[in-house]
């Protein structure tokens, strides 16, 4: 798969014609991101059984992407603690689907509203995956989001971001007041410019690039 480097504007393009012209569903992509972060975190720690993951989700489609490597990573006995900010109600229909066939496995799932900082204790055993915000983030984040940022930034804990660590401007490498300073970023498809400007450098770690089911044609032009 040939690396390109895109804007966000190009990327939401693809992301649209790969529904609407060629009939990929969104629901795909979901999945193939979630099933190919978890190959990449598989290769990396090799036996993942019992390994501690704790992956924080924001109501967005790319929280939905880390419910699907929760669930992965739970299907592979790994321990498994997912924390969401906002309502399941106000979750995106394809993200919403996949929380709630975490809640039918069981997985141990817990409402950022409910939780206090104070009470949050994952020791350095916890491998921290960040799937908040995506590319489309455009406002300085504040309150229990920059609060649970800045707490994720304090810890020695291995830090993933799926697709772009969050808080990072896809296009200019800029923060939005705070970002997840990640170990690795796992990005879906293409890599972004505001990868390598700026503070991106800073942020994304290493950088790996998976094949989520983007047509060809977007690679060859």
């Amino acid at each position: 798969m040939k690396r390109l480097v895109l804007s966000r504007e190009e990327i939401q393009r693809i992301e649209k014609e790969t529904v609407e012209k060629f009939g990929i569903s969104n629901l795909i992509l979901m999945e193939n991101a979630g099933r190919e972060s978890f190959y990449v975190i598989k290769r990396m720690f090799k036996n993942i059984k019992n390994k501690d993951f704790s992956i924080f989700c924001g109501k967005g489609n790319n929280g939905g992407d880390g419910f699907v490597l929760a669930r992965y990573l739970f299907n592979n006995f790994a321990n498994v603690k997912v924390f969401y900010f906002g309502n399941p109600e106000d979750f995106t229909d394809i993200s919403f689907f996949n929380f709630k066939i975490l809640e039918n496995l069981k997985v141990d799932i817990i409402s950022i509203n409910d939780l206090k900082l104070s009470n949050l204790e994952l020791n350095r055993n916890y491998i921290f995956v960040d799937a908040i915000l995506g590319i489309g983030i455009k406002y300085e984040i504040g309150g229990k989001m920059k609060e649970i940022i800045e707490y994720i930034n304090d810890k020695e804990n291995y830090k993933i971001s799926i697709d772009i660590p969050s808080g990072l401007d896809a296009d200019t490498g800029e923060i939005y007041g705070v970002c997840i300073k990640s170990d690795l970023t796992i990005s879906m498809g293409f890599l972004k410019k505001g990868f390598f400007i700026n503070k991106g450098p800073e942020y994304t770690g290493k950088i790996k690039v998976v094949d989520i089911g983007f047509p060809k044609y977007y690679y060859e032009k």
